[in-house]
């Protein structure tokens, strides 16, 4: 029931007394009913006031009531929101670490630019990255040993460094997140001259432009 209502229901129960009283005597005086009527108005007009209070606290409550479960339910959002981000940070930080301790250097057989095999679980790695991160890009480096002229050893490291390219967009990776440069012979790792350090020279390296 309203507390409006209750107000309403209170004058017309002191209506009725006052009536019921009255006929109830069938003595009563001008004067006694008029005491008697003003008694009973005071008496209602107070109960409607208390109602009128009644009424008002309990809209108060409802009002705080509703904006603490909206205060609730906006924390409760943003909470959500920073877990989600923190998440995203933690699991963007964890495939740059994996990306990371990828190999990132890939060797090739003498005057060869065809990748060998050991080689494609850490190139499927740093694709796998990369298609991940569009925001990551990387350049290749072409590298090869001495042997050959400058401008031979130079198209071979951009063959080396293209294959690899070739390969990462075989597996997803966007064209423009690559780019292929070619030092040939001129940035040895090695200034050996027998087999091993001359291997260690015909290489392309991969390096992140940012993570």
């Amino acid at each position: 029931m309203q507390v409006g209502n209750l107000s309403k229901i209170i004058a017309s129960s002191v209506l009725v007394a006052l009536l019921a009283a009255c006929s109830s005597t069938g003595e009563t005086t001008d004067v006694n009913v008029s005491t008697k009527a003003s008694q009973l108005a005071a008496e209602a007009a107070a109960a409607a006031v208390q109602a009128q209070a009644l009424e008002e606290s309990q809209a108060q409550a409802a009002s705080e009531a509703a904006a603490l479960v909206q205060q609730a339910a906006n924390d409760a959002a943003k909470q959500a929101a920073s877990d989600a981000a923190q998440a995203a940070l933690a699991q963007q930080q964890q495939a740059q670490d994996a990306a990371q301790a990828l190999a990132h250097v890939i060797y090739f057989d003498f005057d060869q630019s065809t990748i060998k095999s050991e080689f494609r679980m850490a190139l499927n790695g740093h694709a796998a990255y990369l298609s991940q991160n569009p925001t990551a890009k990387i350049v290749l480096e072409g590298h090869a040993d001495e042997r050959g002229t400058r401008e031979y050893n130079i198209a071979l490291g951009e063959r080396r460094g293209n294959a690899v390219s070739r390969y990462l967009v075989v597996q997803g990776v966007s064209v423009d997140a690559i780019e292929v440069v070619s030092f040939g012979e001129e940035r040895a790792v090695n200034a050996g001259h027998d087999k091993a350090s001359l291997a260690e020279n015909r290489r392309v390296e991969i390096r992140y432009i940012n993570y």
